[in-house]
């Protein structure tokens, strides 16, 4: 043997040996609440808490409460009606409206801070101006909702502004909330009579692969992350291997020596216990895999 193939397996042993009790794992597994099935990348939260690690991103943690899914936004808190893993969408409903024969929505729907969810080309945000003194004899008032000779009105948003009366709406209205719903669920744009049954079913939100996850999906790894440590994020690949990166292996020769190294230190492994951080080990493994 080479002493340069000699000193190659002996750095490797030592890698191996030190870190692979901590860069193996199962792969991410899937979880239910009530009908709805959560999977990557989205995961459940146990004990409604964040804290350690967890399979998806990390804005996708989903509550399970009375077998029903809860999604947190910046704003309030939403059911999780329906998740489309095929088009990477999900359906969300406001939990102050369900339920409410006449929804009064309290909060616009924000997505700040959250970049990998953006509102639907299926959606329709409705424009609601709740308890208003101005009242333009051209618009038809929301009948459930007047408030002694106060008034509220709906508008597909941006509407009322191409209108005459915007900018009284504005000044003269106790409430401004725009609110996002299906637009098949507004049929022939009857909005009096349709927002409420709109709002109960819902709207749309997209996501978008996280791109510090990018390298990790394409080779067929799922991220996961670590809260405690800033969500720092590493890969796991189908075979159960944590890397920091990608599941791409090296060259066919380089993956049969990683496995007879692997094979020949199996049992002790499995008692190791290291003392280097965890992203080291992955960082040194790469050197070899990648």
């Amino acid at each position: 043997m080479s002493k340069t193939l000699y000193y190659f397996l002996s750095a490797l042993s030592i890698i191996l040996v030190t870190c692979h009790a901590n860069t193996t794992t199962t792969a991410c597994a899937p979880s239910n609440c009530g009908n709805l099935s959560i999977r990557y990348p989205f995961w459940k939260k146990y004990n409604n808490t964040t804290d350690g690690e967890f399979c998806g991103y990390p804005d996708f943690g989903l509550e399970c409460y009375e077998n029903k899914a809860i999604m947190t936004l910046p704003t309030d808190q939403y059911y999780v009606t329906d998740i489309n893993y095929n088009d990477s969408s999900i359906t969300l409903v406001d939990i102050d409206v369900v339920d409410q024969p006449c929804p009064r929505a309290r909060h616009n729907v924000s997505l700040q801070n959250i970049p990998s969810f953006s509102l639907s080309k299926l959606d329709l945000p409705l424009s609601f101006y709740f308890n208003c003194s101005f009242q333009p004899s051209s618009v038809q008032k929301i009948e459930c909702m007047t408030s002694g000779r106060n008034q509220s009105y709906v508008f597909t948003s941006g509407d009322e502004d191409d209108s005459a009366y915007g900018d009284d709406l504005r000044r003269q209205c106790q409430d401004h909330v725009v609110v996002i719903v299906k637009q098949d669920e507004i049929e022939n744009g009857d909005l009096l009579d349709g927002f409420g049954g709109a709002m109960q079913k819902g709207f749309l939100l997209d996501w978008n692969r996280a791109g510090n996850c990018a390298e990790c999906e394409q080779t067929g790894g799922n991220c996961r992350f670590n809260t405690a440590a800033s969500k720092e994020s590493s890969c796991i690949c189908s075979d159960g291997r944590i890397v920091s990166k990608t599941c791409k292996k090296g060259t066919l020769v380089l993956s049969f020596f990683m496995k007879i190294v692997e094979s020949f230190f199996g049992e002790i492994f499995a008692h190791n216990n290291t003392q280097l951080h965890r992203s080291e080990c992955l960082d040194y493994i790469n050197l070899f895999r990648t």
